[in-house]
């Protein structure tokens, strides 16, 4: 696994493995109490890809579904008070886009920060990625594919039991510090989406 570095806290207290930036916090008072003393991630899968021939599946692109999908992400974490002051993505083409437009989706300012493990990434991988957080981060919306994401959202969430296209599950981690979430942390199904659930 390559080692990545996002920005990190200085005040963290645990080793960090790999990557972040900054932006602005959206609260909404129904998460308000669960966030003061939980780390919140939103873990969602790229949207509906293409599948042409001849094109690597690292090189392929959102389909126009995929694409209409992903801004509805965005817009759908407004909704709820779930607007990220961190967005984290594969760097799969067909998974940074889903990332872009679900950043325009949710008037998302801040960086996008690509990490390369997160391509159809292990268990471990994303647990890596998830502690080296930065720990003035309290929201993170984290990118990428199945079928490790899904096992994630189902290890991890509530209510899931598939995890189709731009479907998200959002996770509370009983932590203080992103550094110590693990496979074994206490965790809280929050919510679980996908586009259909609206049709």
């Amino acid at each position: 696994m390559s080692q990545h570095r996002f920005m990190i806290d200085a005040s963290a207290r645990k080793p960090i493995e790999s990557v972040t930036q900054n932006s602005m916090l959206g609260r909404d008072p129904a998460y308000m109490k669960i966030e003061d003393v939980m780390k919140s991630l939103i873990v969602l899968r790229h949207g509906k890809a293409e599948n042409p021939g001849g094109v690597a599946d690292f090189d392929r692109s959102l389909a126009g579904r995929g694409a209409s999908d992903a801004v509805r992400v965005g817009e759908v974490l407004v909704e709820k008070g779930l607007t990220p002051d961190l967005i984290v993505t594969s760097t799969a083409k067909r998974a940074a886009t889903t990332a872009q437009l679900v950043a325009e989706g949710c008037n998302y300012s801040g960086e996008i920060v690509p990490v390369s493990d997160l391509y159809l990434p292990t268990q471990s991988t994303i647990l890596a990625t998830v502690r080296g957080i930065a720990e003035q981060h309290s929201r993170v919306v984290i990118v990428g594919h199945n079928p490790g994401f899904g096992v994630f959202a189902m290890k991890f969430g509530s209510g899931v039991d598939s995890f189709p296209t731009c479907a998200w599950a959002h996770i509370g981690f009983d932590v203080e510090y992103w550094g110590e979430v693990t496979e074994t942390s206490n965790s809280e199904g929050l919510d679980f989406w996908y586009p259909k659930i609206d049709e």
